[in-house]
């Protein structure tokens, strides 16, 4: 059977949603919900101090944030949200202290023991800078990978004396089908014991022996999805 991957809710919101997920607006109304640790989104339409200073200004101000700071000013209403983006703006240092503190000191990616919340602890990934579940990462991720003087992703056959090889810190499937070290096809077990399979496109009609089926068109091939299928 073939499963988009889903997300469980938790006690205390959305336990397994992404930790530093930045929310998306839709046109007719502000996101209702987001990670519990954040913010709620203001409603109003009058310009704030802020919004009122010139964007070279403002840009000024953007760029002594840490990172946590720009995402709570993401999320402040859509202004904020367009023209702040973490991941650009903040250094690389500042995501790496915020994830590694997010996953070890933000109680919602504990595990959890208990008889009616059994779940393990969600993981940080240090390529996209989120907390996420296990479901979203290789049992057996690649450690180390071959790299080009520009920085490109080689394959181990392909290397030549000129690349390097530099050791991986832990990325999610997301990221290492994106970058490259997930081909298409590639089978990968998840952290929770679901056998994953990458593609570039997923097509599947109609009900099947009582699973749900799926439809992926992926418009952009550049842009790699992935399905889950359950083990067993």
């Amino acid at each position: 059977m073939l499963l988009i991957p889903r997300q469980h809710a938790g006690p205390v919101g959305r336990a397994f949603e992404p930790e530093l997920n930045r929310p998306s607006y839709s046109h007719q109304k502000f996101a209702s919900s987001c990670p519990t640790w954040l913010p709620k989104v203001l409603q109003t339409t009058k310009l704030s101090p802020l919004e009122r200073l010139p964007n070279d200004v403002q840009r000024l101000i953007f760029s002594n944030l840490d990172y946590q700071s720009l995402i709570f000013l993401s999320m402040v209403n859509r202004h904020f949200h367009r023209t702040v983006d973490p991941q650009r703006m903040a250094t690389l240092r500042d995501k790496f202290e915020l994830v590694m503190r997010a996953a070890k000191d933000f109680p919602q990616h504990w595990a959890s023991e208990k008889k009616k919340d059994q779940r393990p602890g969600n993981l940080e990934c240090y390529w996209c800078f989120r907390v996420r579940s296990p479901q979203h990462f290789d049992v057996l991720q690649a450690n180390t990978a071959y790299f080009d003087p520009q920085g490109r992703l080689v394959s181990e056959q392909e290397a030549g004396p000129q690349d390097r090889l530099v050791p991986l810190r832990r990325f999610c499937i997301g990221c290492g089908v994106k970058a490259g070290l997930h081909a298409p096809s590639d089978c990968i077990v998840t952290r929770t014991g679901q056998d994953l399979w990458t593609a570039l496109q997923v097509v599947h009609c109609g009900p099947k022996r009582g699973g749900v089926a799926v439809i992926i068109r992926l418009r952009d091939p550049s842009i790699v999805s992935y399905c889950i299928r359950e083990s067993g």
